[in-house]
């Protein structure tokens, strides 16, 4: 916790009002306690009273000396000595016995015997019992009056108290008992409160209460204005926050905060380096994921790490079409400087009258016409095999369209067709390799499509089929840009499609490439892009 010394005035009168409140607090909840203790107590030792007063008023009356003598003229001599013994082995303040003439016949007090008594018992003649505070000649005492019966008959009352002072006494000793204990928990509550302020103030950075509500919206309205994904992992490993595009771009339709990282993203992502950057494939999108891990107070503590997610589905798919486009214009740039060359050559023979030597070459150089890669009446086929036999040209390598090549009248080639088929060819011209051979299939119907790409290059061996379509695994130098994307990617689209991919060993001596799927809309009817 930082030191006071320096701190703004207004964050020193909000601590000093925290730590007020929280000893205000815990004061209140101990005094209340000790209230409610002191109640109980109180009425405790008062049953107390009037049960042992009970008891002795009980005893007393039933006690056939007692009834044999009352109401007769040697009542005074053997009931005073018995109630006098009473009082003295219970413990009681006195012990009186009236006959049905209201004069008491035993009093603590023996010049008070023979004198009337100076409460009303007149109540207790007619058969009820009493028990309450009144006050005597010897002061306020709680007392039980209750009726003296030979059999059914009613010959006398009885009355035994104990002084309110003395049941307030011991109260008071109870009170005293336990008020060390009260006021203990009193400190040790205001002492443990304080700490846990300081502990839940290291918690939170030192960041102010009134800061946190401000904090939090800032949080809120950043984490879901920014168009990048966002994911925070605390210490102990488990998310704390995710914004909307996060969710999004990782396919979550339920909230994962509070959710173990482990559980939740290495299905997705796969295990995270502790800093940095990687390309990873999520579903059939391409994301760039960034970790930067997270400190935060002076001591510089641990508070997990974030997580980045950049949708780059898009931007490589115009990378894609760009590099396209730049082979395309290489190409082409190639071939002007070659036919420029040709037509020096043609104006030389020209110029010097060589006729014939000029026809000779033009046949030579033009030779029979091949089936060229681009001549699918479908443009985005043709765009792509150009674009890519471009590439394959300045590589070295040779791409070739199967003869049994064909698209049906009326049919186009989709996104998910151009994708794959551009993922293929990449990896088939790179396979190659300078002085080898690509050859493309591509038959395009109205209900079914097959497309066959094959190399000359080293080929794929059984035991790698299956793992070569593992997000991450490839062959290619990672060094500088993160591979084993497309053929991931080339899965899951034919999969979506419903069709299939098979892996082979080519005529031209790499591997093969062979996959399917029916073109049907969403009805079931065959479709036509």
């Amino acid at each position: 916790m930082k030191s006071m010394v320096g701190t703004p005035p207004r964050r020193r009168r909000l601590r000093l009002q925290l730590a007020g409140l929280q000893v205000l607090i815990v004061l209140a909840v101990v005094l209340a306690v000790a209230v409610i203790v002191m109640i109980e107590e109180d009425q405790r030792v008062q049953e107390q009273a009037y049960g042992r007063a009970s008891t002795v008023a009980t005893n007393v009356a039933n006690e056939p000396e007692v009834i044999e003598a009352l109401n007769t003229k040697d009542a005074v001599s053997v009931i005073a000595p018995i109630a006098q013994l009473a009082r003295e082995v219970s413990g009681v303040d006195y012990v009186v016995v009236v006959g049905l003439d209201n004069i008491r016949v035993s009093h603590p007090d023996p010049e008070r015997i023979g004198q009337p008594v100076s409460t009303d018992h007149s109540l207790v003649r007619q058969g009820e019992t009493f028990l309450g505070v009144e006050s005597g000649t010897l002061g306020p005492t709680l007392r039980v009056k209750q009726p003296i019966y030979d059999g059914e008959t009613i010959i006398g009352t009885i009355s035994v108290g104990i002084l309110q002072s003395e049941v307030r006494a011991q109260l008071t000793g109870i009170v005293a008992g336990f008020a060390p204990w009260i006021l203990g928990a009193a400190g040790l509550g205001t002492l443990l409160s304080l700490s846990a302020a300081r502990a839940i103030r290291r918690r939170i950075f030192g960041v102010e209460p009134e800061e946190v509500s401000g904090l939090l919206q800032s949080q809120n309205a950043l984490l879901y204005a920014v168009s990048d994904g966002v994911l925070g992992v605390g210490p102990a490993g488990r998310i704390t926050l995710c914004n909307g595009e996060a969710e999004t771009l990782l396919g979550l339709r339920d909230s994962v905060v509070g959710e173990p990282a482990e559980e939740v993203l290495d299905p997705l992502l796969g295990p995270m380096p502790e800093e940095g950057s990687r390309q990873v494939l999520v579903g059939e999108r391409v994301l760039v994921v960034s970790r930067r891990n997270a400190v935060a107070g002076a001591a510089q503590q641990d508070a997990g790490y974030t997580l980045t997610l950049r949708d780059r589905t898009a931007l490589e798919t115009s990378l894609r079409e760009l590099a396209g486009q730049r082979g395309l214009a290489d190409a082409l740039r190639a071939q002007t400087h070659e036919f420029a060359n040709r037509l020096h050559v043609l104006s030389g023979y020209l110029s010097v009258g060589a006729h014939e030597k000029a026809q000779e070459y033009i046949a030579r150089i033009a030779g029979p016409l091949d089936r060229g890669v681009a001549e699918l009446p479908d443009p985005g086929l043709a765009g792509v095999l150009s674009a890519n036999a471009a590439v394959a040209r300045e590589a070295g390598v040779s791409v070739e369209l199967a003869s049994e090549s064909a698209v049906a009248e009326g049919a186009t080639a989709d996104e998910d067709l151009l994708t794959v088929l551009g993922n293929l060819l990449s990896n088939a011209i790179e396979a190659a390799g300078d002085g080898g051979r690509v050859r493309v299939l591509v038959q395009l119907e109205h209900t079914q499509l097959r497309l066959v790409v094959e190399d000359s290059g080293p080929g794929v061996p059984p035991d790698q089929v299956d793992r070569i379509f593992k997000r991450g695994v490839s062959s290619k130098d990672q060094s500088e840009q993160a591979h084993g994307i497309g053929l991931a990617l080339v899965q899951r689209i034919v999969g979506r499609r419903g069709g299939r991919i098979e892996v082979t060993d080519s005529s031209l001596g790499g591997a093969q490439f062979a996959a399917q799927w029916p073109l049907t809309d969403r009805k079931g009817e065959p479709s036509i892009d």
